[in-house]
């Protein structure tokens, strides 16, 4: 690492113009002119907050300057709000995000979603580029979740047009504490958490995350049970370097649930009905390490080197719908056709960066720059195996009777391979402000090379593929209360899983435009905080079905997205807290080889809101706090043809807590109640994704236990 730091200048002097030019300055004797004093240093991890609102998001936008400030919508999941709404799952913490659409993950095995009606293929943990598919990411070790809306390739390459999620985890503290807790509830949960930090000396701290889920479910058959350990290791052998060593480790095993498949007919089903067998399961297995230097140098100049590698498995035995998923032969008894399959991936992520920052001025403009390199992969490796195609393994629709007949041997090898993207990459960003005026210009190109394998294929063929993602945006504060915005990006991400073209070769990248504007404000001394933001995103070059020839794709998709969010976090007084949003969405199909032009994109409603707010009893009643949220879905598409609508439902969420000093130390009590009402709704629908209803009335309760030092 100190070769790499040691390396950082020479890397740099490679940059372009847009990155060289800033550090040319630095060395003429602009440092001279540093901005004026501040705060903060030039890269802090984690947020400040003020009720459910955090006024900036240093990792996700690499730079401390404040939300407020920024020309870009960007929300934050902060820690009070978890923690007041007392859930335990990512999907569950991103519900009050405007813009964002749960999805189910394949097989229910994971928490998965929608940005501004794009889905998210991959996140960031700490700033670090990770798959979404195979890794179920836990609650428990994330200290908060940075959303940033529109394209972000601009600071992290390979990404979709909609935005990405960056979950920041928990580090160690300066005191020490040991916080358990024990979580009883509906299906059986059981669920043991345990979050512990100390010093070992005054340059050298540890903090361990864990927990186990243990539950059943509301699904015929459903169960899962998780094991997550997290331990973190923070070194600082000066004033003004960190060293962070992370590592996490999760395996996760359960029932398969395929949910209900894309024909109308499965609207029809009771919730809890499943139509595989129940010897269905999935495990899905996996960890990541990460290594973290931040180094400042003085106080205009700072550096930053992460390396990042994570892998998982999923091995899953699962009966897929066939091909029609519904057979009515006899109309008046449909039957439900299957194929018993045997499915095991692996995703495996890395990534190295090397940044530097800096502060300086040129005459009266003050600049916060950044150069950056990164080197990084995805590869996934797949084998699928069914049952011969058009061997029948029915079951009846309306009264399904498991175990009766004998069950295919999944003998047919129908899909294996190899889907890999290597990327180097190099970037820059010049953040410039005069007076009333903030300019942000960044600039990122991506060297991707994907190696696509698969059955019937000749060794390994390798495509290259170079890409400039630009971003540029103006920022006007005309007082500290207001700032109106607007920017302009550029996405892409390599399609190395959809197929290949006619001709052999893999498709174009996809490419997404993003512009938008708005308006954010913050009001009475900062404890109302309303921001307003329409946009518009055009995705192209999607790869579509060859209508001619199901084996290969073309590239004539097009995909627009345009809309309005509303958010409004406020401190309504030292007792009361509350955030509410509202998203307008348009989003659908320009053109398709499958889809009609028109044609809604799925799991996109086009109106969304949700409330959740919090009050702290007083007097004799001081401790006790009560929850109450709500969160809306219009009606939305459920397939990509359209012939599915879920229909919009309303969740209502509840909870109670009560925080006291049993006498040996303080012990928190959480009652929390999910879908209040128990009304009927489906979390998610999608293309290959099949339907999924949301869980009925959901009680739990909790007793957390913590002694040391205090929140």
């Amino acid at each position: 690492m100190k070769q790499a730091r040691a390396g950082l200048a020479r890397h740099i002097c490679s940059m372009p113009a847009l990155g060289v030019l800033p550090f040319a300055l630095l060395s003429s004797g602009a440092l001279a002119q540093v901005t004026e004093e501040r705060d903060e240093e030039i890269l802090v991890l984690g947020t400040r907050e003020q009720g459910y609102r955090a006024t900036t998001a240093t990792q996700v936008g690499k730079s401390d300057t404040p939300i407020k400030e920024t020309p870009y919508s960007v929300q934050v999941v902060t820690r009070e709000l978890i923690a007041d709404r007392g859930i335990t799952t990512i999907g569950e913490a991103l519900r009050y995000v405007p813009g964002f659409s749960p999805q189910v993950g394949f097989g229910a095995t994971n928490d998965r979603f929608y940005i501004r009606g794009f889905i998210t293929p991959y996140n960031l943990k700490n700033g670090l580029r990770r798959s979404a598919y195979a890794p179920d990411e836990q609650l428990q070790n994330v200290e908060q979740v940075e959303v940033l809306k529109g394209s972000a390739s601009a600071l992290y390459g390979r990404f979709e047009p909609g935005g990405v999620v960056n979950f920041v985890t928990k580090r160690p503290t300066d005191s020490a504490f040991v916080e358990a807790g024990a979580l009883y509830g509906s299906f059986d949960q059981v669920r043991l958490t345990l979050d512990a930090s100390t010093p070992l000396s005054q340059t050298l701290g540890v903090r361990l995350n864990a927990s186990y889920d243990d539950r059943g479910s509301f699904r015929d058959f459903g169960f899962a049970r998780d094991i997550f350990v997290a331990p973190v290791i923070q070194w600082k052998p000066g004033d003004h370097t960190t060293v962070s060593l992370e590592g996490e480790y999760a395996r996760k095993r359960g029932y398969f649930d395929r949910g209900f498949a894309n024909d109308p007919l499965f609207l029809q089903a009771p919730r809890h009905r499943q139509f595989g067998e129940p010897d269905a399961r999935y495990t899905n297995e996996g960890g990541l390490g990460s290594l973290f230097v931040d180094h400042r140098f003085s106080d205009a100049i700072s550096a930053r080197v992460a390396v990042g590698y994570s892998s998982f498995t999923k091995d899953a035995f699962y009966y897929a719908y066939g091909f029609p998923p519904i057979s009515r032969a006899d109309p008046a008894n449909p039957v439900v056709n299957r194929r018993p399959s045997l499915a095991w991936d692996r995703q495996q992520d890395f990534t190295s960066q090397a940044e530097l920052y800096a502060r300086f001025s040129t005459g009266p403009v003050h600049h916060k720059a950044l150069v950056g390199v990164e080197y990084g992969y995805d590869h996934w490796d797949f084998t699928v195996r069914n049952t011969p195609f058009g061997q029948a393994f029915p079951i009846h629709f309306d009264a399904p009777v498991y175990g009766t007949q004998p069950i295919p041997t999944p003998s047919v090898l129908t899909s294996e391979g190899k889907w890999n993207s290597d990327a180097v990459a190099i970037y820059a960003q010049d953040e410039l402000q005069l007076g009333q005026f903030r300019l942000l210009a960044g600039l990122r190109y991506d060297w991707n090379t994907l190696t696509s394998e698969a059955i019937g294929s000749v060794g390994r063929e390798n495509t290259k593929r170079g890409r400039a993602s630009p971003r540029i945006g103006l920022t006007w504060t005309p007082s500290k209360a207001v700032s109106l915005y607007a920017s302009y990006a550029q996405s892409f991400r390599a399609q190395v899983d959809v197929g290949r073209l006619r001709d052999g070769s893999l498709p174009r990248p996809l490419i997404g435009e993003s512009w938008e504007a708005g308006i954010k404000t913050s009001l009475l001394g900062g404890r109302l905080t309303p921001t307003l933001a329409a946009f518009q995103i055009t995705r192209r070059n999607v790869a579509a079905s060859d209508p001619v020839d199901f084996d290969y794709v073309i590239q004539i998709g097009r995909a627009r997205s345009r809309g309005l969010e509303v958010e409004l976090p406020a401190v309504l007084s030292p007792h009361w807290r509350l955030i509410a949003n509202y998203t307008y969405l348009d989003a659908k199909v320009l053109e398709d080889s499958f889809a009609t032009p028109g044609a809604k994109l799925v799991n996109a409603p086009e109106h969304a809101a949700s409330l959740w707010t919090t009050y702290d009893l007083a007097g004799s009643l001081k401790g006790m706090s009560i929850g109450l949220g709500a969160q809306h879905i219009g009606r939305r598409a459920g397939n990509t043809d359209n012939s599915i609508t879920l229909p919009a439902y309303t969740r209502i969420d509840a909870n109670l807590a009560y925080s006291f000093d049993a006498g040996f130390g303080p012990l928190r009590a959480q009652l929390n109640v999910l879908n209040l009402f128990d009304d009927f709704y489906y979390d998610s629908g999608g293309a290959f994704i099949p339907l999924y209803p949301g869980a009925p009335r959901t009680i739990t309760a909790s007793l957390t236990y913590r002694f040391g030092a205090a929140r």
